[in-house]
């Protein structure tokens, strides 16, 4: 779960600065200090100390405190491990409209932890920092109407609204997800075109199921150009990366594959792969 930057301290002043305001119970330098101990930011790094000085902090209400207090008592840093602990402080948090607080407070409603499972008021909360914008809970929330849940019925169209928002920021479980909706037509009009190239997106963050995915479409011809060198490019890729229907469907084209094939496709393998490793480097053009 996502804590708040800090921004350093470089100089000793700024940190006796904060340290004097937090000694006059003012509760954002106490989170400050507090924030500075768990990085270890202009201090010697003291987990402890974090949760004493974030303690004080989230005592007056501070929401970025009782946030951090949520993020301390799950992990057990400075404190003992402590779920319920840590999703009252969320709680206290998420209640100010933290959206890192609420989205944390639907993870802990979804996975039992310290409550009883109920992924209906996971739903709740990820919708509440989804609207926020925040990426983390729109992928939440979109991956829970996609498979749907205990109380939460499989929503493909509310599965398409959330992905599609997340997926342009960058996650390529997002961006696989959103292409499986655009090819099959989930919750939306099919588009193979626009699937191929949210696979593609995704595959060239070394994502296996979308490379397999994108590898299906070029041995098909469904939203690209059919090409079997491209395809045994990103099914071999796919499959060493753990995809298992990437390497089933390799086994089962075999009959496609010739010798001139396979080894056109081992060389377009290397090209994908240097994508992978250098992203900048991609052109359009390449597969």
């Amino acid at each position: 779960m996502a804590i708040p930057g800090v921004t350093a301290l470089a100089e000793d002043s700024a940190l006796q600065d904060l340290q004097a305001r937090a000694a006059k119970a003012d509760a954002e330098a106490e989170f400050l200090v507090g924030r500075a101990y768990f990085r270890g930011d202009g201090v010697a790094q003291d987990d402890q100390k974090a949760v004493e000085w974030y303690l004080k902090s989230a005592a007056q209400g501070n929401a970025k405190a009782e946030n951090n207090l949520g993020v301390m008592y799950h992990a057990g840093r400075g404190t003992a491990r402590d779920d319920a602990q840590a999703l009252d402080w969320y709680l206290k948090s998420a209640q100010q409209g933290t959206s890192i607080a609420e989205d944390a407070v639907g993870q802990f409603y979804a996975k039992g932890w310290g409550v009883p499972r109920d992924d209906s008021k996971a739903a709740d909360w990820y919708r509440k920092a989804a609207e926020q914008g925040l990426e983390a809970a729109e992928i939440h929330l979109g991956n829970l109407y996609y498979f749907g849940g205990q109380g939460v019925r499989q929503d493909l169209k509310e599965a398409a609204k959330w992905i599609s928002k997340a997926a342009p920021q960058g996650d390529p479980w997002a961006q696989n997800a959103l292409g499986s909706i655009l090819e099959n037509g989930f919750g939306t009009d099919k588009d193979p075109v626009k699937a191929a190239d949210w696979y593609l997106k995704a595959a060239r963050q070394n994502y296996a199921k979308a490379q397999g995915n994108l590898g299906r479409l070029y041995a098909n011809g469904t939203g690209v150009e059919q090409s079997w060198p491209k395809a045994y490019a990103w099914l071999s890729l796919g499959a060493a990366g753990g995809d298992v229907a990437a390497g089933k469907f390799l086994e089962s084209s075999q009959n496609y594959l010739t010798p001139e094939i396979v080894n056109e496709g081992k060389r377009l393998e290397d090209d994908c792969r240097a994508q992978i490793n250098n992203p900048g480097g991609a052109s359009k053009a390449s597969p």
